[in-house]
């Protein structure tokens, strides 16, 4: 056992700058996930094939502490570009292009799913049983049916109006907490996009909107909520990755399964939640633009689709010449 975590240990470390350069845009797109519209961070990861590796250091943080740091430095500089890059572009279209980024995320996001199902197929001596259809359904079923739970809820659990008001409640800092560590989740587990959990609770536009230094004059504690939101992320992450590197090591080919339908889930939910259900009844009540929001979103979908979808077959060519040799 301790032989093979020296092993594991020593993937860890870089080789060339090369593989450097690599890991930090791999933490640029995960970056970017967290405030990107449906994008899933980990299955980012799963493309660049950093996600083991990825959950191994996160996992032994505190063990081996400076070869995880070192190996996850490329990924947290090129995350906290990512974020801060895609924070700005997404707050200035987001509000009147809603439907249309969804769309592009969408197919992004549909295109890198077929990855994570991949890591089902090639352990193809294993088979199918009863409890990797089960655990494939509710990986599917499990994103869609919160997204229609908060919808038929009505908004009772939105936190819209809470991040509204000029003194926030007592509780919203519990849950900013809470929703930092929700987040994290997000960034570990193939499939599930931070930002359509967010929506799902009615506190993503708040949050992106919120970036103001008017905001900031009204309402300093906005201040706060970072920071709660913050913490609650890395405490997330530390305690999420030893848990999800264990069943991935003890038990890939069942967990993948999960993720998988996790994966296409999200596709669906994100189209379907407390933020964009206001897009459909708009277009019920002809206020919206259906036109401009199809003519531009069917199309850039497919696009997104197919962007993914590249990305992904000429990965897969990189580094099967890259193992080659």
């Amino acid at each position: 056992m301790e032989e093979n975590n020296i092993e594991k240990y020593e993937e860890l470390e870089y080789k060339t700058w090369k593989d450097r350069l690599l890991s930090a845009l791999n933490g640029f797109f995960i970056g970017l996930a967290i405030i990107v519209p449906g994008v899933s961070g980990s299955t980012i990861s799963i493309i660049f094939r950093l996600y083991d590796k990825m959950m191994y250091a996160l996992s032994h943080l505190f063990k081996k502490f400076k070869t995880c740091v070192l190996f996850l430095l490329p990924l947290l500089i090129g995350g906290i570009i990512g974020f801060v890059g895609g924070f700005f572009t997404v707050q200035a279209v987001i509000d009147k292009y809603m439907f249309i980024c969804v769309s592009l995320f969408a197919g992004l996001m549909l295109g890198g799913a077929s990855e994570v199902q991949k890591e089902i197929k090639s352990d193809g001596e294993r088979k199918r049983g009863w409890k990797e259809y089960l655990l494939l359904a509710i990986g599917l079923i499990l994103p869609i049916s919160l997204s229609l739970i908060f919808i038929g809820l009505g908004g009772k659990v939105s936190l819209e109006s809470s991040f509204s008001q000029s003194e926030f409640p007592f509780y919203l800092y519990i849950v900013s907490l809470l929703l930092g560590v929700a987040v994290s989740l997000t960034q570990i587990v193939p499939g599930l996009s931070a930002t359509t959990l967010l929506m799902c609770f009615g506190a993503f536009t708040p949050i992106v909107d919120s970036v103001s230094i008017t905001v900031w004059k009204l309402n300093p504690m906005w201040i706060l909520i970072y920071l709660l939101l913050a913490v609650g992320f890395v405490v997330g992450i530390l305690l999420f990755s030893k848990a999800v590197n264990y069943f991935i090591e003890k038990y890939r080919f069942s967990s993948f399964h999960l993720l998988t339908g996790l994966a296409y889930g999200s596709v669906i939910s994100i189209f379907y939640n407390t933020e964009t259900i206001g897009i459909y009844q708009a277009w019920m009540e002809g206020a919206g633009n259906i036109g401009r929001d199809l003519g531009v979103g069917i199309p850039l979908f497919v696009i997104g689709f197919a962007l993914s979808f590249c990305l992904v077959y000429f990965g897969n060519k990189y580094f099967a010449k890259k193992k080659e040799k």
